[in-house]
């Protein structure tokens, strides 16, 4: 393995809407990668999918209606069946900032239970 960098930048997903924070991310990371890749820092994007925190909460709430049905329903679309916790995305902050991402740099990483294998936001 090698070693890790302590020069690590991780951009993620905006919440200015699905599509468009993903592609941010993964053009921020590109463009980064180019850019830092001479300072030794590696740039990583990570793209999450809808991750229960209360920023879901409160969307949820403006919405009104029955929210256990919501709930269900973000789960739903994603495949694995569930909506992610924070702890999904930190512990692929964690990997790509160990000695085990040390070898990854200029990517998009999918944090985001399967949608986008489903492809085009199915």
């Amino acid at each position: 393995m090698g070693e890790s960098t302590d020069k690590i930048a991780v951009v993620t997903a905006g919440a200015k809407g699905i599509g468009q924070g993903i592609c941010d991310a993964a053009f921020a990371s590109e463009g980064a990668r180019v850019e830092y890749d001479e300072d030794g820092i590696r740039v990583l994007a990570v793209n999450p999918g809808a991750i229960d925190t209360p920023l879901v909460q409160e969307a949820l709430d403006a919405v009104g209606g029955d929210q256990e049905e919501a709930r269900r329903g973000l789960a739903a679309i994603h495949p694995v069946g569930r909506m992610g916790q924070p702890a999904d995305i930190a512990n692929a902050v964690l990997f790509l900032a160990s000695d085990w991402g040390s070898f990854m740099t200029g990517e998009s990483v999918c944090v985001d239970g399967g949608i986008m294998a489903k492809g085009a936001w199915a």
